[in-house]
Protein backbone atom coordinates (compact mmCIF):
# COMPACT_ATOMS: atom_id res chain seq x y z
CA UNK A 1 0.00 0.00 0.00
CA UNK A 2 1.20 3.63 -0.99
CA UNK A 3 1.55 6.23 0.99
CA UNK A 4 -0.52 9.37 0.61
CA UNK A 5 1.89 12.18 -0.71
CA UNK A 6 1.05 15.00 1.82
CA UNK A 7 2.28 12.13 4.82
CA UNK A 8 5.66 11.82 2.96
CA UNK A 9 5.94 15.71 2.43
CA UNK A 10 4.81 15.86 5.51
CA UNK A 11 8.21 16.08 7.93
CA UNK A 12 9.01 17.84 4.96
CA UNK A 13 6.87 20.56 5.74
CA UNK A 14 7.15 21.14 9.09
CA UNK A 15 11.01 21.03 8.68
CA UNK A 16 10.35 24.36 6.29
CA UNK A 17 7.98 25.47 8.84
CA UNK A 18 10.05 25.66 12.01
CA UNK A 19 13.17 26.52 9.52
CA UNK A 20 11.36 29.91 8.22
CA UNK A 21 10.09 30.50 12.08
CA UNK A 22 13.30 30.04 13.45
CA UNK A 23 15.05 32.11 10.60
CA UNK A 24 12.21 35.17 11.65
CA UNK A 25 12.75 34.71 15.12
CA UNK A 26 16.48 35.19 14.65
CA UNK A 27 15.70 37.90 12.52
CA UNK A 28 13.69 40.02 15.00
CA UNK A 29 16.61 39.20 17.68
CA UNK A 30 18.96 40.62 15.35
CA UNK A 31 16.98 43.85 14.58
CA UNK A 32 16.25 44.01 18.31
CA UNK A 33 20.24 43.90 19.33
CA UNK A 34 20.46 46.61 15.95
CA UNK A 35 17.86 48.79 18.00
CA UNK A 36 19.79 48.29 21.42
CA UNK A 37 23.18 49.51 19.56
CA UNK A 38 21.39 52.55 18.51
CA UNK A 39 20.04 53.46 21.73
CA UNK A 40 22.53 52.66 23.72
CA UNK A 41 25.29 54.55 21.46
CA UNK A 42 26.95 57.80 22.77
CA UNK A 43 25.30 60.92 21.96
CA UNK A 44 26.43 64.36 22.58
CA UNK A 45 26.91 66.15 25.60
CA UNK A 46 23.92 68.28 26.17
CA UNK A 47 25.67 72.19 25.59
CA UNK A 48 24.99 73.43 29.54
CA UNK A 49 25.41 77.30 29.64
CA UNK A 50 26.53 77.80 33.25
CA UNK A 51 26.86 81.02 35.41
CA UNK A 52 30.22 81.38 34.01
CA UNK A 53 29.83 81.81 30.99
CA UNK A 54 29.52 84.75 28.92
CA UNK A 55 28.07 85.29 25.59
CA UNK A 56 30.33 86.45 22.97
CA UNK A 57 28.99 89.67 21.22
CA UNK A 58 26.84 89.04 17.97
CA UNK A 59 26.83 85.11 18.24
CA UNK A 60 25.00 82.53 19.90
CA UNK A 61 28.48 81.58 21.30
CA UNK A 62 29.34 81.26 25.17
CA UNK A 63 32.45 80.59 26.60
CA UNK A 64 34.08 80.68 30.15
CA UNK A 65 36.47 83.61 29.44
CA UNK A 66 40.02 83.97 31.88
CA UNK A 67 39.78 86.38 34.06
CA UNK A 68 40.03 89.94 33.53
CA UNK A 69 37.70 89.30 30.24
CA UNK A 70 34.59 90.95 29.70
CA UNK A 71 31.60 92.12 27.25
CA UNK A 72 33.23 95.33 24.80
CA UNK A 73 29.82 96.22 23.25
CA UNK A 74 31.65 99.44 21.48
CA UNK A 75 33.88 96.45 19.62
CA UNK A 76 31.86 93.91 19.75
CA UNK A 77 34.69 91.72 21.31
CA UNK A 78 34.82 89.47 24.57
CA UNK A 79 38.55 91.28 25.55
CA UNK A 80 40.74 91.92 28.52
CA UNK A 81 39.83 94.50 30.57
CA UNK A 82 43.45 95.51 30.93
CA UNK A 83 44.98 94.83 27.60
CA UNK A 84 44.35 93.88 23.72
CA UNK A 85 43.78 90.20 24.01
CA UNK A 86 40.07 89.83 22.70
CA UNK A 87 37.86 87.40 21.31
CA UNK A 88 34.93 88.01 18.74
CA UNK A 89 32.93 85.56 16.60
CA UNK A 90 33.57 84.86 12.63
CA UNK A 91 30.88 83.95 10.50
CA UNK A 92 31.81 82.24 7.04
CA UNK A 93 32.09 84.37 4.01
CA UNK A 94 29.66 83.42 0.87
CA UNK A 95 30.45 80.84 -1.02
CA UNK A 96 33.90 79.96 1.19
CA UNK A 97 33.99 76.59 3.04
CA UNK A 98 35.44 75.92 6.26
CA UNK A 99 38.43 73.82 4.61
CA UNK A 100 38.69 76.83 1.83
CA UNK A 101 38.84 79.37 4.37
CA UNK A 102 41.42 77.69 6.74
CA UNK A 103 43.16 76.73 3.61
CA UNK A 104 43.96 80.29 2.54
CA UNK A 105 44.65 80.78 6.27
CA UNK A 106 47.25 78.36 5.85
CA UNK A 107 48.65 79.25 2.96
CA UNK A 108 48.95 82.93 4.38
CA UNK A 109 50.54 81.80 7.29
CA UNK A 110 52.93 79.59 5.43
CA UNK A 111 53.74 82.64 3.57
CA UNK A 112 54.54 85.16 5.79
CA UNK A 113 55.19 83.05 9.04
CA UNK A 114 56.59 79.84 7.94
CA UNK A 115 55.75 76.78 10.52
CA UNK A 116 53.65 78.87 12.82
CA UNK A 117 50.03 77.12 11.81
CA UNK A 118 49.23 74.35 13.72
CA UNK A 119 45.71 72.43 13.75
CA UNK A 120 44.16 69.85 16.71
CA UNK A 121 41.34 68.19 16.93
CA UNK A 122 39.00 68.42 19.63
CA UNK A 123 36.01 67.56 21.28
CA UNK A 124 33.91 70.32 22.78
CA UNK A 125 30.71 69.38 24.93
CA UNK A 126 30.74 66.13 22.54
CA UNK A 127 31.27 68.06 19.97
CA UNK A 128 33.67 67.99 17.14
CA UNK A 129 36.05 70.94 17.02
CA UNK A 130 39.26 71.89 15.38
CA UNK A 131 41.44 75.08 16.75
CA UNK A 132 43.77 76.16 14.41
CA UNK A 133 46.61 78.26 15.80
CA UNK A 134 48.85 80.86 13.32
CA UNK A 135 50.64 84.38 13.50
CA UNK A 136 49.67 87.24 11.92
CA UNK A 137 51.89 90.70 11.64
CA UNK A 138 49.51 92.20 14.42
CA UNK A 139 48.62 88.75 17.09
CA UNK A 140 48.98 85.37 17.46
CA UNK A 141 45.63 83.83 16.68
CA UNK A 142 43.45 80.81 17.33
CA UNK A 143 40.57 79.64 15.55
CA UNK A 144 37.90 77.57 16.65
CA UNK A 145 35.38 75.70 14.45
CA UNK A 146 33.10 72.83 14.67
CA UNK A 147 33.65 70.23 12.46
CA UNK A 148 30.36 68.37 13.22
CA UNK A 149 27.57 71.30 11.72
CA UNK A 150 27.12 72.21 15.65
CA UNK A 151 27.44 75.86 14.33
CA UNK A 152 28.91 77.41 11.41
CA UNK A 153 30.25 79.90 13.78
CA UNK A 154 33.30 80.68 14.47
CA UNK A 155 35.96 81.95 17.09
CA UNK A 156 38.58 83.98 17.00
CA UNK A 157 41.33 84.74 20.19
CA UNK A 158 43.83 87.86 19.43
CA UNK A 159 46.77 87.92 21.86
CA UNK A 160 50.16 89.53 21.56
CA UNK A 161 52.69 87.32 20.93
CA UNK A 162 54.09 89.06 24.35
CA UNK A 163 51.16 87.81 25.74
CA UNK A 164 52.01 83.90 25.62
CA UNK A 165 50.11 83.26 28.98
CA UNK A 166 47.09 84.91 28.24
CA UNK A 167 47.07 82.99 24.86
CA UNK A 168 47.22 79.68 26.55
CA UNK A 169 44.58 80.75 28.94
CA UNK A 170 42.61 82.26 25.52
CA UNK A 171 43.17 78.22 24.11
CA UNK A 172 41.71 76.41 27.42
CA UNK A 173 38.92 78.38 27.40
CA UNK A 174 37.96 77.68 23.64
CA UNK A 175 37.41 74.19 24.90
CA UNK A 176 34.52 75.64 27.31
CA UNK A 177 32.24 77.31 24.13
CA UNK A 178 28.57 75.95 24.13
CA UNK A 179 26.18 77.49 21.55
CA UNK A 180 22.67 78.14 22.07
CA UNK A 181 20.72 78.60 19.01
Amino acid sequence: MQKPIYLIALPFICFGITFIISSCSGNKTNTQREEKKETTRDKPVGSVITDKHVKIPNSSLYIIPPAGFAVDELSGTLAQTNGTAHYMQMQILAGYTKEKLFSEFKSEADKNFPGSWKEEAVSIAGHNATIYHNKTAAYSQYYMAFADGYTDEMIIANYEESEAATGKEMYEALKTVVVKK
